[in-house]
């Protein structure tokens, strides 16, 4: 049976990603436009893809902070996040998907099922462990939850970008930077022997604030940049 963690875990981890989808993508389908730029068949289906990888990168990553001590965390958190945005494009970069618009938005609702799934399990491995579950809790852990929908969502985007661009090598380090800053100020607000509070809240700050920057550029510049080139190039053609 569905019990109150599992609700508010699924909750944390897709209500934000299917608003950040609705959010994102509304001004590029109907009735926005008379010929939406992507199959809403094959948008869900890279959610759903997502939403199992998602599950195989949180279950691969919890066995390696097992193995992690301090001293590895660098190393870990820098190969967790090559081998994760290499996946990504290994997945986006087929024949099929190279030079096509729609590549970009298939792209954003893959990294946002990746970001809904480790978020949601995540959560849940954090409320469990937790003596009293109230809304202060369900809402610290929604909210750093929130940050993975942001980071998967705007770096898979970028790579898909990319690959609808056929400029790959100038995408993929770009999403990859930002994982890896993410990764690493994000871990840091867990170092309390290291960084012990409040000086480890600036970490917290950081990865907050690149994801959100992140975001902010694929929804208001990277994506509205790319369907203006392509509109440009139909209209010569």
């Amino acid at each position: 049976m569905v019990d109150f963690l599992q609700l508010a875990s699924a909750a944390a981890g897709f209500a934000p990603a299917m608003l950040l989808m609705y959010y994102t993508l509304r001004s590029y389908t109907f009735p926005r436009v008379e010929k939406p730029f992507f199959d809403d068949r094959k948008l869900f289906a890279f959610f759903a893809l997502g939403v199992v990888l998602g599950m195989v990168l949180f279950a691969f990553e919890s066995w390696g902070e097992t193995i992690a001590g301090v001293e590895t965390v660098l190393a870990l958190v820098i190969g967790f996040a090559l081998m994760e945005e290499l996946m990504k494009l290994v997945i986006l970069n087929f024949p099929r998907f190279q030079k096509k618009i729609d590549t970009a938005f298939y792209a954003l609702a893959l990294g946002l099922g990746i970001g809904s799934t480790v978020t949601f399990a995540n959560v849940y491995i954090f409320l469990l462990d937790v003596e009293s579950v109230g809304p202060a809790e369900v809402g610290i852990v929604a909210f750093l939850g929130v940050l993975f929908v942001l980071m998967h969502g705007s770096t898979t985007t970028i790579i898909g970008i990319g690959v609808a661009r056929g400029d790959v090598k100038g995408y993929f380090p770009e999403a990859l930077l930002i994982h890896v800053l993410f990764g690493l100020l994000y871990e840091s607000f867990f170092a309390i022997d290291i960084i012990p509070p409040p000086a480890n809240v600036l970490g917290l700050g950081g990865a907050t604030a690149v994801v959100v920057y992140a975001y902010a550029k694929i929804h208001r510049t990277s994506i509205p940049a790319l369907v203006k080139d392509a509109n440009r190039l139909a209209a010569r053609k």
